[in-house]
């Protein structure tokens, strides 16, 4: 399974940018596109473990936490 990043945006809204296959590839996609983001406005970069981007998207949006299904892992 690959590593899915995203972008949240400030009014919660998430965007497909990339994928990695490896986790220190997908880090640091995110670690670069974090400094190269040099505005404060609330933007978020995160990478997230998932089968498909939707699943992806699923885990990171907010309040997912209290959707979780229990053996949802």
């Amino acid at each position: 399974m690959p590593y899915y990043i995203f972008k949240i945006n400030p009014d919660q809204t998430t965007e497909y940018l990339d994928e990695a296959e490896k986790y220190p590839e997908a880090r640091g996609k995110v670690r670069d596109m974090r400094m190269a983001h040099i505005k404060d406005d609330g933007t978020v970069y995160r990478m997230v473990f998932a089968k498909t981007v939707g699943q992806g998207e699923t885990l990171i949006t907010p309040g997912h936490r209290e959707e979780r299904i229990i053996g949802d892992d």
